[in-house]
């Protein structure tokens, strides 16, 4: 689905982008990091590797985004590049378990907090969940306009409030310079190159979801200007907020006392402004929650919308198309899938299975780049990626190792999720032979 116009500038893409990748993560990493590396100057390196995987990312999907600007963002790269097959296998995964599955936790998270701010009980999470993927679905479903609305002011409060928090852990003279400086033994005598592979794990689960707005190029305007701002733009930023975070982070305590620390924002809050701070603490996570979920809403449904109509058997749940503001039947079936993980509560061991599969799709993604361009070696690339074949061949590299990792460490939990895909492959034929019939 190609729009010429939409209500969608460069500004909401970033948001879009912005309100996904900034999560609840940032607050739990840095424990992890820390464990795998011990120096405050090799941490830091990590989460700048980090941020510049992302960036070859972003830059892989400008070119892409570019030259498909439709609606459904992977789904079309990986269509018109392998065929209707792959690309429903990624649809299937992402509608039965990773999106929904995703919503749920986050919103299950943001119900927690929200439970302690409001004081009322965790019996009062399940509900609280559920009323926030209805209130969510319920703003986008009334059009793309409340819904980019929300989401601009979900994501301009939470970078302001990281930056306020940067502004005041750095201003407090609480902390100490000699954390920042200082090598371990411990580093040096270990293996760094394996430390520093492991620690790439959590850092690029935190940097997710810098190609989010990518769903919604049907509806963005001047999309072969706009998305390559909202993708590059986004990491730049993300980059360096993570990057300031931490190094507060390590300004105020130790690599060996951070790696104990499951949760450090608390810990920084609560040195910064006492019990207050806990309280801060529980609106930062609410407010950095309430814009995954609403922005993931968002392009979930943009999603779904390009599978269904590419698949007759389904049309019946996608909308004509774009022009009334919404894909809302597809907004429906997302919202309900994602409640029915609230109700059931099991969708962290599922998601869990599914780690593999994210990086083999965001692998094949990258692939697309050189099937087009041996394709199509005259198309127009309004954004082509530079250092070309290079940087989007160490993007893969990055992708298929990282998934060749989680296999070597989880590999049951692996095959479950492979196994998952490959059901989606009866599942395809067995929709198009209903439509023969």
């Amino acid at each position: 689905m190609k729009l010429n116009k939409g209500p969608l500038g460069r500004w909401d893409a970033m948001a879009i982008n912005l309100g996904i990748i900034i999560g609840v993560g940032i607050f739990r990493v840095p424990c992890d990091v820390a464990k795998c590396l011990h120096s405050t100057p090799l941490i830091l390196l990590a989460w700048s590797v980090g941020a510049v995987i992302s960036f070859m990312g972003a830059c892989c999907y400008a070119e892409l985004s570019t030259s498909f600007p439709e609606t459904g963002g992977d789904y079309i790269y990986l269509r018109n590049a392998y065929g209707k097959l792959v690309a429903f296998l990624y649809g299937w995964t992402n509608l039965i378990i990773i999106r929904p599955g995703t919503i749920a936790a986050v919103s299950f998270l943001l119900a927690d907090y929200a439970c302690g701010l409001c004081g009322l009980g965790t019996s009062w999470s399940k509900t609280l969940a559920l009323a926030a993927v209805v209130i969510f679905a319920g703003v986008n479903i009334r059009g793309t306009e409340w819904g980019r609305t929300v989401q601009n002011g979900l994501s301009l409060a939470k970078v302001l409030a990281l930056i306020l928090l940067i502004w005041c852990g750095f201003g407090c003279a609480k902390g100490n310079l000699s954390f920042m400086t200082s090598i371990t033994h411990e580093d040096i005598n270990t293996n760094l190159i394996m430390s520093f592979g492991l620690a790439q794990i959590p850092i690029l689960w935190t940097y997710g979801g810098w190609q989010e707005s990518v769903f919604v190029a049907g509806e963005t305007r001047d999309a072969k200007k706009s998305l390559p701002f909202a993708l590059l733009s986004t990491v730049i930023l993300v980059g360096v907020i993570y990057l300031l975070l931490n190094a507060v982070f390590l300004y105020l305590f130790p690599p060996n006392q951070l790696s104990t620390m499951t949760l450090v924002a608390s810990d920084v809050l609560r040195l910064l402004w006492g019990e207050t701070g806990a309280k801060l603490l529980a609106v930062l996570v609410v407010l950095c929650a309430s814009g995954c979920v609403n922005g993931m809403i968002i392009t979930s449904s943009r999603l779904t919308f390009s599978m269904f109509q590419d698949i007759p058997a389904l049309k019946v749940l996608s909308d004509p198309d774009l022009q009334c503001g919404a894909p809302r039947k597809a907004i429906l079936v997302n919202a309900l899938g994602s409640a029915v993980f609230i109700i059931v509560g099991s969708f962290d061991r599922l998601l869990f299975f599914t780690g593999i599969v994210v990086w083999i799709f965001f692998a094949l993604v990258g692939c697309c780049i050189f099937v087009f361009r041996h394709r199509y070696p005259q198309a127009e690339r309004p954004c082509p990626v530079f250092l070309y074949p290079w940087l989007p061949a160490g993007f893969i590299l990055v992708c298929l190792g990282l998934s060749l990792d989680t296999f070597l460490k989880f590999p049951e939990q692996s095959l479950l999720g492979l196994t998952l895909v490959a059901i989606g492959v009866p599942v395809f034929y067995f929709l198009r032979h209903c439509v023969r019939a």
